[in-house]
């Protein structure tokens, strides 16, 4: 056991590196027409610099996932964020969107490592009910980059350039470095029975668990429901709602601030029920108001009820992915870095299609928006009920043990 005040450092610590990942996404969304207009492109192009940075992140997972178990936390970690900071400064100098969105792919490789091992100090350490509690109190540290990201963007762009953003983006990189190297714990350090040259073999025996595969998809639906969002948001508000860019930031902010909210009920809620428990009554809000979403879609100029179903699903995801991620991870103690990259990677997968759909079916109106992220909440609820309880037996009898406590 780890004492009380370890413990919320340890939080906030972690926190801090894991909202690495939603800052660097949220805090230029503003700055898309910007951007498009002072390199001369469209707006769907500047689109593709969020997309290839889901890719990134995808790629970068796997990478670091053999890399983690062999070499422990700390090495990749501080790899991984040298490489982030680089990164964010050439952005500052890039001279047209294909530079920035190669730049991004990069970006995505390097900041993705505190995500990673962030989530697999925490399996390392707690129980996988403990594990969804610390995932929800996480989310309220981290759920502040979110919220005060698009702020930071827009007093950025009405004092700066939009090349600054990513220049903030460089220092908060560097303090990452800085509590990466002073205060983050090596939970599992070197490890030489760990072969890099195994890791598929590896990743192939962490598939075959389905309780692992189950609340994997379970999670990356509404995964894909928030990126999706991210992706499309500039284009549904700025551009078809036609609202400003106050009114943008204000909304997304708002949305973070239901996403912190739900997941600190589910906290709650942890300390009376089970995970399962809880999952099995949540799935069915996305169920209902992805129904509602794609049926809005059809309708010309909704903007209330559109932004209202996408509050709700948005807000669904703080209460629902740490639980997918604590159950996910339940039987993968032994490899706690492969598994966690994995599950990143199948969550990132899935929000990389869905947010290139949204491109791909783009045509100047709302429909594509509410049905791929309408869609994404159905797909969550499918997969729970029909193919979870299948699968919600299969944890190992220690993981089972521990859950029930």
């Amino acid at each position: 056991m780890i004492s009380k005040k370890t413990y919320h450092g340890l939080i906030i610590i972690l926190g801090v590196l894991i909202a690495i990942g939603p800052l660097t996404i949220d805090v230029y969304l503003p700055a898309f027409v910007d951007i498009a207009t002072d390199l001369q492109s469209k707006i769907s192009k500047v689109q593709l610099s969020l997309t290839f940075y889901f890719i990134g992140i995808v790629l970068g997972q796997i990478f670091y996932g053999p890399i983690i178990d062999r070499y422990g936390k700390k090495p990749p970690l501080i790899f991984g964020l040298i490489l982030f900071i680089v990164t964010s400064l050439l952005c500052c100098f890039a001279k047209n969107i294909e530079q920035i969105i190669i730049l991004r792919f990069f970006q995505a490789i390097g900041g993705c490592a505190s995500v990673v091992i962030s989530r697999a100090i925490v399996r390392d350490i707690f129980n996988p009910q403990q594990t969804a509690q610390v995932f929800s109190k996480l989310v309220l540290v981290m759920g502040l980059a979110p919220i005060i990201a698009p702020f930071i963007g827009n007093i950025i762009l009405k004092k700066y350039d939009w090349r600054v953003i990513f220049l903030f983006l460089a220092i908060y990189g560097f303090i990452c470095l800085i509590l990466a190297i002073i205060k983050v714990p090596e939970t599992k350090g070197f490890n030489n029975d760990e072969k890099i040259s195994h890791a598929f073999k590896k990743y192939l025996a962490i598939l075959k668990d389905r309780n692992f595969v189950i609340n994997s998809l379970c999670g990356s639906a509404m995964m894909a429901c928030l990126m999706s969002y991210m992706t499309a948001s500039p284009f549904l508000y700025l551009q078809y709602f036609k609202t400003s860019t106050t009114f943008y930031s204000s909304l997304f902010s708002i949305n973070a601030l239901g996403f912190v909210a739900l997941a600190q009920i589910n906290g709650i809620l942890l300390k009376k029920f089970t995970i399962e428990k809880i999952l099995d009554k949540l799935i069915y809000i996305p169920l209902f108001s992805g129904i509602c979403l794609i049926l809005v879609g059809f309708i010309e100029q909704q903007l209330v009820l559109t932004t209202i179903l996408i509050f709700i699903l948005i807000t669904m995801c703080g209460a629902i992915n740490p639980n997918t991620s604590a159950l996910a991870l339940a039987n993968q103690g032994k490899h706690t870095g492969s598994a966690s990259a994995l599950f990143g990677t199948i969550q990132f997968i899935s929000a990389t299609i869905f947010s290139m759909l949204t491109n791909y079916l783009h045509d100047n109106t709302a429909k594509p928006v509410c049905l791929i992220i309408g869609s994404c909440g159905v797909l969550c609820f499918i997969t729970r009920k029909f193919y979870g309880y299948k699968g919600r037996h299969r944890l190992t009898k220690k993981s089972q043990e521990t859950l029930n406590q």
